[in-house]
């Protein structure tokens, strides 16, 4: 079963009123599994869709041996898998000694002078994994915020293995 079915069969019973799926804070879902996990933090959600607040997929396997390659070839993976969202993805930023990646969208949405994107930080450290946001920045705002992004169970099912797959594929 793919960490994107679980995700789904857990929403499921989390819209049935099972929330033993949920950590303590009442609102991230955890999906285990190997070699992959997944942790979905959620603004809420009803029968059929839920409102992401972030969503990570990470290994519990060992670091990549050349990790600028691995994000390379993850971000690329990443940028072509999740081309179902509103805007394409791009690497915003590689920096192998550090072991981490950001891509955005590329061009963002813009409404006025507001800017809403996606972005996925990827890293290659001890445990590699990828964190997808939604954020929107206007003049008006001191710093970015998260944007709450609804979709169906079956969505959040479709991007967690997209994300599981290009990290996957990373390491091939």
């Amino acid at each position: 079963m793919t960490i994107g079915t679980q995700m789904i069969e857990l929403l499921r019973q989390l819209a049935e009123g099972d929330r033993s799926a949920l950590d303590g804070d009442g609102q991230t879902l955890s999906v285990p599994g190997e070699p992959l996990h997944a942790t979905l933090a959620l603004f809420d959600h009803d029968r059929y869709s839920a409102t992401m607040r972030e969503l990570v997929v990470a290994s519990a396997g060992a670091p990549p041996a050349d990790a600028r390659a691995y994000l390379s070839a993850a971000a690329a993976e990443i940028a072509r898998r999740l081309s179902f969202l509103e805007e394409p993805l791009a690497v915003w930023e590689l920096d192998g000694g550090e072991k981490l990646a950001q891509l955005r969208s590329s061009p963002p949405l813009r409404e006025g002078e507001a800017v809403s994107y996606w972005e996925v930080l990827l890293w290659s450290g001890d445990a590699p994994g990828a964190r997808l946001t939604r954020y929107r920045w206007a003049p008006d705002l001191t710093e970015r915020e998260v944007v709450a992004y609804p979709a169906t169970f079956a969505t959040m099912g479709r991007i967690a293995d997209n994300l599981a797959e290009a990290l996957l594929a990373g390491q091939a």
